[in-house]
């Protein structure tokens, strides 16, 4: 039995977080998975069609021909904290504004398996070890017609599961690989509403001992709509659905997972968020809620998430800041 027995075991009980359980067991480069952004999660995770905060790199690079200013937005969460309290998920974005070009942007998402036991092929403790996955990313959108934009988001996914000291082997459980995501977002002013659709994790599989056993990468495509059906200067109410296509060996026809959500703003000082998260085979079927607290320019985010049914709910803290 390998040294990293124990690493893969929770390389296994994060494979029902970010996405859906079933998608995350297929796929390499967890951490690409990993949804940021509380405000989104409050909303069930439907944010396709939704622009606003630097998180957008991730969610649509084409909602990024709309960016507003500079954009900042900090997350951070542990994953499993009532089976670990060192697994954790950074997630750090910036977008900005260019006259004449649209928006420019770069992100880096950091994942922490935390620390695991060592052992001999006897069983025999021989210390401990860190994994860790670090993805950053650069992105650009700008509108190609009138209200619809067009984006593309460039990443490079790194993986140390295991050093080459703990293994049998000898070499090192690592894997770098990179993908892209393309997306466009088409605003309806006339309908308060916007279409957005975007291809995710396009690239290579990712190998971490052994080519022949390479993992692909968490390939997705997502179609969303936004739509406001109330707004003045004190009260916003936005809807939004997102459903999605999981692109992994296997897949059966139609749509993967399901999500939804609502947003009530007021003053654009407090927001108030519930959603709702389909996803069968993943085993989740839940609700979600939020709410967010604004001030001059600075916006702090909470929202409770469901995990697999093998897992507790979670809590998600964000923070943003436009200037």
């Amino acid at each position: 039995m390998s040294r990293i027995a124990s690493m893969c075991l929770t390389f296994l009980l994060l494979a029902g977080l970010a996405s859906t359980a079933h998608a995350q067991s297929q796929a390499g480069a967890q951490s690409l998975l990993i949804a940021p952004g509380a405000r989104s999660d409050g909303m069930g995770r439907a944010h396709a069609a939704v622009s606003g905060d630097a998180n957008m790199i991730w969610w649509n690079p084409g909602a990024m021909a709309f960016a507003q200013g500079h954009n900042a937005s900090f997350m951070y969460t542990q994953l499993v904290p009532d089976l670990a309290d060192d697994v954790n998920f950074s997630y750090l974005s910036y977008v900005q504004h260019v006259e004449g070009w649209g928006g420019l942007g770069a992100a880096v998402g950091y994942l922490s398996y935390g620390k695991s036991p060592a052992t001999d092929d006897q069983g025999n403790s021989t210390g401990e070890f860190t994994s860790y996955e670090v993805a950053p990313a650069i992105a650009y959108g700008t509108e190609i017609m009138d209200n619809i934009g067009f984006g593309v988001a460039l990443k490079l996914a790194r993986v140390d599961l295991a050093p080459a000291s703990v293994t049998l082997d000898g070499r090192a459980g690592r894997g770098t690989t990179f993908g892209a995501d393309i997306g466009m977002l088409w605003k309806m002013p006339a309908l308060k509403a916007s279409l957005g659709a975007v291809i995710q994790n396009l690239g290579p599989d990712i190998a971490y001992i052994d080519e022949d056993q390479s993992d692909p990468l968490g390939r997705n495509f997502k179609v969303g709509v936004a739509y406001t059906p109330f707004e003045n200067e004190i009260h916003r109410v936005l809807v939004a659905v997102d459903a999605n296509r999981f692109l992994l060996p296997g897949e059966k026809l139609g749509v993967s997972v399901w999500n939804a959500g609502a947003e009530y703003e007021f003053n654009r000082l407090l927001a108030l968020r519930l959603g709702y998260i389909s996803d069968p085979v993943g085993t989740i079927v839940d609700p979600t809620y939020g709410f967010g607290l604004a001030y001059k320019g600075f916006r702090f985010d909470y929202a409770s998430v469901p995990q697999s049914e093998f897992l507790d709910r979670v809590n998600r803290f964000s923070a943003t800041y436009r200037f």
